[in-house]
């Protein structure tokens, strides 16, 4: 495997993977402050200000979380790569 391809695989999931524990963090932050997280903001009982502060909280959280994901991979990506047990597990994968 190649080490870009290899990054690309980190990376991702673990940014995804913050994004989602996040945006099921700020489902259950909402419930108990502010009001029920819109399913779907297309209905009609959901009012405009319920639909544009859900849309702006959601993606700034979930934007914010993943770009800490990328940094956390990449900062666990080098610490393994300056180990020798992490070379040799690097190695393994890369062949």
């Amino acid at each position: 495997m190649k080490p870009q391809t290899l990054w690309t695989i980190v990376g991702t999931a673990t940014a995804g993977v913050a994004g989602i524990l996040m945006r099921q963090t700020l489902k259950k932050t909402f419930r108990y402050g502010v009001f029920e997280p819109p399913v779907n903001p297309d209905r009609d009982d959901i009012e405009w200000r319920q639909a544009i502060l859900w849309g702006a909280a959601s993606g700034m959280v979930v934007g914010a979380a993943r770009i800490v994901g990328w940094k956390v991979a990449s900062a666990g990506l080098r610490r393994t790569r300056r180990s020798h047990r992490g070379q040799r597990l690097l190695a393994r994968l890369e062949d």
